[in-house]
This record gives C-alpha cells, sequence and structure tokens, in this order.
C-alpha cells in the first residue's frame, strides 16, 4: 500500500494539486516583470514562475496570496517527489552489484532534486537571490542525473517494460537542453524578448516534467498491481 501511494497515487494527486496552486498563484499576482513593473497581473509569456514566490511583486506590492500558493506548491511537491524517489530504489529488488548503485545514485539525486524543489518554495527570489537561483539550478540538475540512471535500471531489467523507460528517457534529454539553454543561452535580463525566450523553456520543461511523471507511474502502476 505505502509503495503504491508513494509510487502512484501522490505523485499523480501532487502534479494535480500543483497546477491548481499555480493557477491560483498566478490569478492573484498583482502585476510586473523583470523589464517592466507597471504591467497588470500574470503574463504566462513574460513573467517566471519564481515571479510568482516573491515577497513583493515586480510592480513593488505586495504578494501575500501568490507566493503563498506557489511556495506552498514547491514545498509539497518536493515532499512527495523525495519520498517517490526514495521508495522508487525498492521497487527493483537490487540488493548488490552495479545496478543496485546506478539505482541508489539515482535515487540520492532525485531525493536531493526534490529537497532542491523544496528550497526554491522556502526562498522567495527577490529576498533570497543566491540560495534561491542555487536551488532551481541544482532541482533541474538533480532530476536529470536521477532520470538518466533510473533509464539504464529500466532498461537493464525485465521488471518494467522498456517503453516506459521514454518517461525517463524523454525528461533526461529535455532536462539536459534546458539546463544548457538556461544556463549558457540568452541573459532574460537582456531584452524583452530573451526574457520570453526563457520564460517559455521553463514552462516547456515543466510540461514535459508533467508528462513524464504520468507516463513514469503508469510503468510502476503495472509491476504494482502484479
Amino acid at each position: 500500500m505505502n509503495q503504491k501511494l508513494w509510487l502512484i497515487k501522490a505523485p499523480q494527486s501532487a502534479i494535480v494539486i500543483f497546477l491548481i496552486l499555480n493557477i491560483l498563484s498566478m490569478l492573484t499576482y498583482p502585476g510586473g516583470i523583470l523589464h517592466d513593473s507597471s504591467t497588470i497581473g500574470y503574463s504566462f509569456f513574460n513573467n517566471f514562475l519564481s515571479d510568482l514566490g516573491r515577497y513583493l511583486s515586480w510592480s513593488g506590492e505586495h504578494n501575500f496570496y501568490s507566493q503563498l500558493f506557489f511556495n506552498s506548491a514547491m514545498i509539497m511537491a518536493g515532499f512527495i517527489f523525495s519520498f517517490y524517489f526514495w521508495n522508487l530504489l525498492h521497487v527493483f529488488n537490487l540488493n548488490s552489484g552495479i545496478l543496485y548503485w546506478i539505482a541508489m545514485i539515482g535515487t540520492c539525486a532525485g531525493v536531493s532534486g526534490g529537497i532542491s524543489m523544496a528550497g526554491v518554495g522556502l526562498t522567495p527570489s527577490d529576498l533570497y537571490f543566491s540560495a534561491h537561483l542555487d536551488f532551481a539550478h541544482w532541482l533541474f540538475r538533480f532530476f536529470f542525473i536521477a532520470s538518466l540512471f533510473y533509464t539504464i535500471i529500466i532498461f537493464k531489467t525485465d521488471l518494467i517494460a522498456n517503453k516506459y523507460a521514454s518517461g525517463f528517457v524523454i525528461f533526461a534529454i529535455l532536462i539536459l537542453a534546458y539546463i544548457l539553454f538556461s544556463e549558457l543561452g540568452p541573459d532574460a535580463r537582456e531584452s524583452i524578448t530573451t526574457l520570453r525566450m526563457q520564460v517559455v523553456a521553463q514552462k516547456s520543461i515543466l510540461f514535459c516534467f508533467i508528462i513524464a511523471v504520468y507516463i513514469q507511474t503508469q510503468g510502476l502502476k503495472l509491476i504494482l498491481d502484479n
């Protein structure tokens, strides 16, 4: 029961709750973007998700409700996905050997990614910018490592059909592309165009994450049902 809870029900529920809380956060965001403090409300293509968690919006207004919804979503999701990766280790029943250590590294990275996700919610970007940025960067780096290593595990074991590894494969490839683009690509501070490019990239990787979680949990459901 605990495995089904943490590997299927909890992550699927977390995605739904995460989306609902983010929508509420967007609806209650006062306004302002990096390059223009006069805009009204949340701009899907010009505001980062982290803007929702600011103590003060870019317009200078108090951002109580928006930050409450967004930061709660990040902390909740981080907690659940940490437990997801911790329980994932035990599904494959690897007691020793190289595959066990590959899975262990994947789990440690996944748990660290979950902690980093919660860290993003605990460090509003306008109050703790350096810490917030570090958590945001390492969130994606850790999830890339976890996805890569668990892709290897699925392909090397016969417990789950290889097609379900696609959830990890696709996410690993796209998250690597996002890491390179966000850290080495155009600086959002340069212009409204570069800001929009980075914002769209961030929203795109979130969409891919949701799809990857769905694929992964469907594959795990087949294992646990049997």
